[in-house]
């Protein structure tokens, strides 16, 4: 078995992400700590994932005994799950983050118009 010593290439955009982590309450931390270091595998997975199905396309052919037959290529599946999780982490990671005076603002907006 193989191990990578890859580094993580961190873009620019989680560069960004890195520097909300410090708005996030202390206890809430380690959690926020985790799903970054998350994205940034995931990001960098799509990266490869997508690259592959530049070089090599959409679809694929796929034999099975006797018979072959085009589908979606394997990497472009795999990148739109991928994708999936990464939106969901991000999320996850935005919830984490306090609430806004704009937020804090419309709330009270509205427990005024409830009365």
């Amino acid at each position: 078995m193989a191990t990578s010593k890859k580094k993580a290439n961190v873009s620019t955009d989680m560069k960004k992400v890195k520097q909300l982590l410090k708005q996030i309450p202390e206890d809430r931390q380690p959690i926020a700590q985790g799903i970054y270091n998350e994205l940034i595998f995931i990001q960098n997975t799509l990266i490869e994932l997508r690259q592959q199905v530049e070089e090599e396309g959409a679809t694929a052919m796929f034999q099975q005994g006797k018979q072959e037959f085009l589908r979606e290529h394997p990497a472009l599946k795999a990148y739109n799950t991928t994708i999936q999780r990464f939106s969901l982490l991000y999320k996850q990671l935005v919830e984490l983050l306090p609430d806004t005076d704009e937020q804090q603002e419309t709330d009270e907006l509205m427990e005024f118009i409830k009365e």
